[in-house]
């Protein structure tokens, strides 16, 4: 029988995580960003077009990522983003947090992996 897919919510409350820890070394571009967040969760989370970039705006609104766009001869314009220093303090505080929370299960459920 397959996993079920994430809890909505799950996702949710840690979209912002995985978008700015995936620009963390680097500038990326929204499809790029979506498509590493599938691969590397194997694909038990998926963004659609519909609420990733929404949510790069927000974070680009609040000043944690600066988007650029870039172009490039035969490929259309894309726009990358790129952390701030304001988004890696912001980073580094839910990672903490994250790391809390999955002790605070792993204590609850006796799962070692949490």
């Amino acid at each position: 029988m397959a996993s079920p897919p994430l809890d909505r919510e799950l996702k949710k409350g840690s979209a912002e995580l995985l978008i700015l820890s995936l620009i963390e070394d680097r500038a990326r571009h929204g499809y790029e960003i979506g498509k590493l967040i599938e691969t590397r969760s194997e694909g038990m989370l998926r963004f659609q077009v519909a609420s990733l970039y929404p949510l790069l705006y927000r974070l680009e609104e609040r000043g944690w990522i600066q988007g650029r766009w870039v172009e490039k001869a035969g490929q259309r314009r894309r726009r990358f983003y790129r952390l701030t220093p304001e988004g890696r303090k912001i980073l580094a505080l839910q990672r903490k947090g994250w790391q809390q929370f999955a002790e605070a299960i792993r204590r609850i459920t006796g799962i070692e992996y949490a």
